[in-house]
This record gives C-alpha cells, structure tokens and sequence, in this order.
C-alpha cells in the first residue's frame, strides 16, 4: 500500500469561480469611448482657439465654450492650459504622421513612397492653420520645437528605411549614403514648409503642378541609372 502524505499539495489549478459580468462593467465598457471622445472634442477646440487668438489670449473658458463642456471638465483631463497646448500640438503632429504613413502605405515603390511623403507633408500645410498660429506666437513655438525635434527624428529613420528599400530593390542607386541623403531630404522638406508658412512665399509650392515637378525632382536624383 502506498504511503499516504498528508500535507503534500496538489499542485493541480483550481477552478476559479467565473464572475458573471456585472452593470458597472458595461457601464465602464461604454464610458471609455465617451471619455475619448470627449477628450478629442476638447483638443479640437483648443486647437481652434489657439490658432484664433494665440496662447496668451486664449483661456481655459474659451476652450471649454468652444467644446461645449465645462472649465472643470478641461482642468480634470488636460490639466493646465501649458499641458493642453501640448497635448494640442502632440495631437496634430501624431494626425500628420498618420496621414503621412497612410500615404506611404499606398505606394508600390520606395519612389512613389517618397514622392508621396513629400506631397502629403506640403499638401496638409493647407488645412492646418493651426501651424501658422504656432510660429507667429512665441509661447506656442517654445514648446512645439521639442515636439517638432522628436517628430522629425522619427521621420528620419522612416526616410532611412525607404532609401535602403529603394537599393535593396534596384530601383534607387547602391552608392547612396542613406543616412546623410534622409538628413538632406529632411532638410528640403523643412525648407519648403518653411517657404509655404511664410507670410508671402515667392513661390506657391502648394499648387499641383509645383508639388509635382519637387516630387519628381526629388526622385529622379536617386534613381539608378540603366
């Protein structure tokens, strides 16, 4: 007869009772979405009120009329209103990259890629004023450079990883520096931005006709020769 261990333990899982979902789980389920919701309402007033009246004019009761809520509903998500006009601009810069990635992911070659990296990112200066209010206001433009700065680094090794899918693919040209070619690229991109955002640019970079002939002109130099 096998010896019997009395305090040895069975090491086998229980069973966990399995708890019923309960109304204020529901209630939780369809609160996120709401919040959200309610949270992008804000940042898309506050983003109105900026680009309208600049940070120094703007009040947190601005924004909270222009989205309908209350000035305690702004403070209780966002804080102050130095936090909000960070969120604002974290916002716009995460919809640009999106819009951006959105335009890459289309394209069939590293060519037409980069052809529409630059066309999205001159084309969306357009419906974008809050980036006008940001430069002419030395409050807002404090606290977007560092935003910016990570924005760009980001956008670099995007830039990086095309060149190297254009080589690896025969289509762009092998001597290629990859790393010093994306920081000029970056830099043309920030040149023309700059040019579109002045208060009278001698060029209309953002017509079709000039966004096509920089597109082109951007690509033709990297292409491999036959």
């Amino acid at each position: 007869m096998d010896e019997i261990h009395p305090f040895r333990l069975d090491c086998r899982p229980l069973a966990l009772p399995v708890r019923s979902p309960s109304p204020s789980d529901d209630r939780a389920s369809d609160a996120a979405p709401a919040v959200a919701a309610r949270r992008l309402r804000i940042l898309e007033a506050a983003a109105r009120c900026f680009a309208k009246h600049g940070f120094t004019r703007t009040r947190v009761e601005d924004v909270a009329a222009e989205a309908r809520v209350s000035r305690a509903l702004v403070h209780h998500h966002f804080g102050s209103k130095e936090e909000l006009a960070q969120q604002v601009q974290q916002h716009m810069l995460e919809e640009w990259s999106a819009a951006v990635d959105h335009a890459i992911a289309g394209a069939t070659t590293a060519g037409a890629a980069l052809e529409a990296w630059l066309r999205v990112n001159l084309s969306d200066l357009r419906r974008r004023p809050l980036l006008h209010a940001i430069l002419a206001d030395a409050a807002l433009l404090a606290s977007f450079e560092d935003a910016a700065r990570r924005s760009m680094i980001e956008w670099r090794e995007k830039l990086v990883a095309l060149l190297a899918r254009g080589i690896e693919g025969g289509e762009f040209r092998v001597d290629l520096d990859v790393e010093s070619t994306a920081e000029v690229l970056r830099a043309m991109q920030v040149g023309m931005m700059q040019h579109l955002l002045s208060n009278d640019p001698t060029l209309d970079v953002s017509c079709e006709r000039h966004l096509d002939a920089a597109a082109r002109l951007l690509v033709a130099g990297l292409r491999r020769t036959p």
